[in-house]
């Protein structure tokens, strides 16, 4: 995946849900924005999981 940003990421999600939920929508381009979209929430979760790791670790230190 290129370089995204957490925030990025989600908004791109979020645009994937309103044009799946729109009627107008096939299922070839749904097949394939579901495809996107589970590679965003992979992302998401590991960048999610990086992020408490290092704020464990700050607290650890401290």
């Amino acid at each position: 995946m290129a370089r995204i940003t957490y925030d990025k990421a989600f908004e791109e999600l979020n645009q994937i849900l309103e044009d799946i939920q729109s009627s107008d929508v096939g299922i070839d381009e749904i097949a394939k924005k579901s495809k996107r979209a589970n590679e965003l929430l992979k992302f998401c979760r590991d960048k999610l999981r990086t992020i408490e790791s290092q704020v464990a670790e700050n607290f650890e230190e401290e």
